[in-house]
């Protein structure tokens, strides 16, 4: 199982090959005589089930049901109980349902069905050939920043309110450019908000409005680089923290009982609901709002004088009154966070899944009891770059030649397939003779605990490609049994399990991208479905390519894909190097690390080939300075001479939890420079605080409070290491010895401790 290498003639040209190749998938080279084709075998009906999901309300509120499949055909039925047609062939598949009151209860679970033996037979489409409309070469990268304004006190800690609705441009402090050219960019219900197009290396004002665009102010820059570009060329304008319209905010927030916000902000859904708050005078009269709150149930209105209460309402239920009995007229009127009585999210018991009156379904409800629970957000691992839409998720697909169309709700239209890709990109029996296909298959256990199945080809330097078939991992421990990883290892190498299957492309398209070379992600479903989203954390779906870049780099996206189909279709992503410290592998023969080890060698060679950043090339030049074999105690030459401590932090914390991602990402995040994690950095101008910030929380910016590691499987090792019984290196203790506590606002974390 070294490698595979399979060759074929084949009659197809790549439209990802080299410059001026035209797309011609699926097109077959014919000639010479003809003789009548036997018709095609009629295609199997595939199974259908019926799901169903017991939810209760503490409240008796009339539940309402939304259903969506990742693949397969659901009905969306306001019922317990509905049907599913799934697809043909093998594989496992998912019906999810968002359960709500009507009051701001919101409650989303899902149900699996693994048609290994209950499927009929795979079924191959018909080719699809498609070409992506004539785009230019990318033009500046996008802004994004999360806009705060005011603050209130949950459980004795600041709380920074990000603030939805402010309209917001950005101005060339020089030459007085304006972007976007006219009108204005709202802020998100995440506060957030996103500025394409914007020119690199350059100074500009960020100018904000609470009154809809007719006075502005200048938001104050609290982070010192915000309106600064991130030391790399290629890089994008990102801050989270940047304080807009004045001083003088009434603030406050809202959760239900058990401490979830009112209502929901769910992509997959396409559902956005958060709770309102209006501002009165004591005769009840509105003075503002109403304003919708953010995400975190947080709200800020502007300051009156004569303002006497604020209004919350929970969607349909009875609103609430907070009495303002301390206005304060120099600066922020903390009302501190209300709870609404009476209203909690559903109960969901269980889901099922039945094929003629026998159990087929798996209830799948997320990860908990894990250290994990500490972000609550649905959301919030995976997507650190970003959360995409499913309108955005189809642009972002139109503009790379994947999809045909889109329509007004972002479903695919005229979508290729997975062998529509290998086909066009030669690769398996597609691939061209004496060029190798390199395969290796492992558990990934330090990143998404999943079961992968590589395959990687390389023409050349501008004409790489690489797939992963995702199969279930072994149960999550922190060390694992080696039985559970043979036995997930084994089914993975049988074709048993199969989640979905993530291909990336390094290659030029004619008249996209100034015909420079481009990496482009796509997903497809165990039945070789185009997929726009998929869930590897266990918690929600999430769409391309915002999943993608969140560890693919991604230097030229930020916030998400537009949506009205301006976006550029080079998002700035590259390959990962395969590291075989994070990875576990069978005892069985042929399936061994040192089975694989030369074929995992030639699969991080085809990495070089395919883009890498800098810091990609100086990590694989590194593992194999010495032979085929990767060094798993390498250590860069800018970590070297800095002391065991050091050492330590960048083996066992950063080689572990941090590198695999941050090697694909812009210099300034690339912690395999000593410079880049030390306080003075370029990135990072009090690294101990912004480290605390993100791996432990505790600071007003709620956005970023334990967004780090961003994958849960991660998140949950690093956290789980700490004070250990199995002997393995606590990382948390590594991280506070690397950067010690100096006391004070600096303080990266109390190890162990998640505030």
């Amino acid at each position: 199982m070294n490698s595979v290498a399979r060759t074929i003639q084949t009659g197809t040209f790549n439209r990802f090959g080299p410059a001026g190749m035209v797309l011609l998938l699926g097109m077959l080279a014919c000639g010479g005589n003809k003789t009548a084709s036997p018709p095609p075998p009629p295609t199997p009906t595939p199974p259908s089930v019926q799901v169903n999901v017991v939810a209760t309300d503490s409240a008796g509120n009339t539940l309402s049901y939304r259903w969506k499949a990742t693949d397969g055909t659901i009905v969306d039925a306001n019922s317990p109980s509905t049907s599913w047609t799934l697809p043909n062939g093998p594989g496992l598949h998912f019906a999810y349902v968002l359960v709500s009151n009507g009051n701001g209860g919101y409650t989303e679970r899902r149900v699996a069905v693994n048609t290994d033996s209950i499927g009929t037979p795979a079924v191959v489409p018909p080719p699809v050939s498609l070409s992506p409309p004539p785009a230019p070469a990318q033009q500046g990268d996008s802004f994004r920043a999360f806009v705060i304004w005011g603050d209130h006190v949950v459980n004795s800690h600041v709380h920074a309110v990000y603030e939805p609705g402010v309209s917001a441009h950005l101005q060339d402090m020089t030459s007085g450019t304006r972007y976007p050219a006219s009108g204005e960019v709202p802020t998100d219900l995440k506060g957030q908000v996103v500025i394409p197009g914007v020119p690199g290396g350059n100074n500009y004002a960020f100018n904000c409005s609470i009154d809809g665009g007719q006075t502005f102010v200048q938001c104050i820059d609290n982070s010192t680089y915000a309106m600064e570009m991130l030391p790399s060329a290629t890089s994008i304008y990102v801050d989270t923290n940047l304080n807009c319209c004045g001083s003088l905010v009434i603030s406050g927030g809202l959760v239900l009982p058990d401490g979830s916000p009112c209502g929901t902000i769910n992509e997959f859904f396409g559902v956005h609901v958060t709770a309102s708050a209006t501002l009165r005078d004591g005769s009840g009269a509105t003075l503002a709002g109403p304003v919708q709150a953010n995400e975190f149930g947080d709200y800020s209105l502007p300051y009156s004088a004569t303002g006497a209460s604020v209004e919350l309402q929970c969607e349909n239920a009875v609103p609430m009154n907070i009495t303002i009995s301390n206005l304060n007229p120099n600066g922020v009127t903390d009302l501190g966070q209300s709870t609404m009585t009476g209203v909690s999210a559903p109960t969901v018991s269980s889901m099922s899944a039945t094929l003629n009156g026998t159990q087929v379904g798996l209830f799948l409800p997320p990860p908990a009891g894990l250290p994990s629970d500490v972000l609550t957000q649905a959301d919030g691992y995976l997507a650190e770059k970003g959360v995409d839409t499913r309108l955005s998720a189809c642009q972002y697909y139109k503009s790379v030649g994947a999809v045909a169309g889109c329509d007004g709700a972002g479903n695919l239209q005229g979508a290729i397939s997975f062998e529509d890709w290998k086909r066009t990109i030669k690769i398996d029996k597609y691939a061209t003779s004496g060029v190798p296909v390199y395969a290796a298959t492992y558990v990934n256990k330090m990143d998404l605990n999943l079961t992968r199945v590589h395959h990687s080809v390389s023409y050349g330097p501008n004409q790489t490609a690489a797939y992963v078939c995702n199969h279930l991992g072994p149960p999550f421990n922190l060390v694992t049994p080696q039985g559970d990883i043979d036995a997930a290892v084994d089914n993975a190498a049988n074709g048993k399990n199969l989640v979905a299957c993530v291909a990336m492309d390094y290659t030029v398209a004619h008249s996209v991208n100034g015909d420079q070379p481009l990496i482009r992600f796509l997903i497809f479903g165990p039945s070789g479905q185009l997929l726009p989203s998929v869930n590897l954390d266990g918690r929600r779906e999430k769409f391309v390519p915002g999943t993608c870049v969140v560890c693919h780099g991604g230097d030229h996206y930020a916030g998400k894909f537009p949506e009205d189909g301006s976006g550029f279709a080079n998002v700035g992503g590259h390959f990962l190097p395969y590291d075989t410290g994070n990875f576990q592998f069978s005892s069985k023969a042929g399936l061994t690390e040192a089975d694989q080890e030369q074929a995992i060698y030639f699969l991080n060679q085809n990495v070089l080939n395919a883009g890498p950043t800098g810091a990609e090339q100086a990590l694989i030049g590194g593992w194999y300075a010495n032979g085929q074999v990767l060094d798993k105690n390498y250590v860069p030459p800018s970590w070297q001479g800095q002391g065991a401590i050091a050492v330590s932090f960048y083996q066992n914390v950063q080689a572990r939890t941090c590198r695999s991602c941050h090697v694909a990402m812009v210099e300034g995040y690339n912690f395999d420079h000593y410079q880049n994690l030390v306080p003075g950095s370029d990135r990072f101008s009090a690294v101990k605080f912004d480290v605390g910030i993100n791996v432990c929380g505790g600071s007003n910016q709620i956005v970023r409070d334990h967004m780090m590691p961003n994958s849960l499987v991660t998140f949950n090792r690093f956290w789980l290491t700490y004070q250990n019984t199995a002997g393995l290196p606590d990382q948390p203790n590594i991280l506070s010895q690397f950067l010690p506590d100096p006391g004070g606002s600096e303080s990266p974390c109390v190890p162990g401790i998640l505030p």
